[in-house]
């Protein structure tokens, strides 16, 4: 492990605090835009996902959305409360659950997608294609970046657990 000066350290964090912030106003924006719907961020990314895919396991749920399985058992019981989803028997293995859009949630999920287009749309049109172009591909090979150095240290780990044993 690399040994940090307490500026560098600082400097890192600063960065990170940034970064954080950009999802964080993400976060934000979903609940300004979406709470005349009573939808919270997760249960939007929720429906989205179950929008586009035609139902999903909740485990698959979960670990596209990057969050917890407690926290997705929790979202799907708020979305089936509100008449959006339905869980069922899974369509080729009764063994698992399926959770499904029900005519009011694919309802809700377009319209919210629509809001959410509409928004992305404005700010978008603050800046030229060209730019555009250029943040969605930086952001996009960080994300990749990132996940490659998850799976080092992940694998780093296992090496040394193995030796351990």
């Amino acid at each position: 492990m690399k040994h940090y000066t307490d500026r560098e350290l600082k400097q890192l964090h600063e960065q990170r605090e940034n970064t954080f912030s950009v999802t964080l106003t993400g976060q934000r924006r979903h609940a300004i835009l979406f709470e005349p719907y009573n939808v919270s961020h997760t249960e939007y990314r929720a429906l989205a996902l179950l929008f586009f895919s035609n139902g999903c396991e909740p485990s698959v749920m979960a670990d596209k959305l990057m969050i917890l399985r407690q926290t997705m058992t929790k979202v799907i019981d708020s979305l089936e409360a509100k008449g959006y989803a339905e869980r069922t028997v899974h369509p080729y293995d009764r063994r698992k659950l399926f959770i499904n859009l029900l005519p009011e949630g694919k309802r809700i999920a377009r319209e919210l997608l629509c809001v959410e287009s509409d928004y992305v749309a404005r700010v978008d049109a603050q800046f030229t294609q060209e730019e555009m172009d250029t943040y969605r591909t930086l952001a996009g090979r960080i994300q990749q970046v990132r996940e490659e150095v998850m799976q080092e240290i992940l694998d780093e780990r296992a090496a040394v657990g193995g030796k351990n044993e």
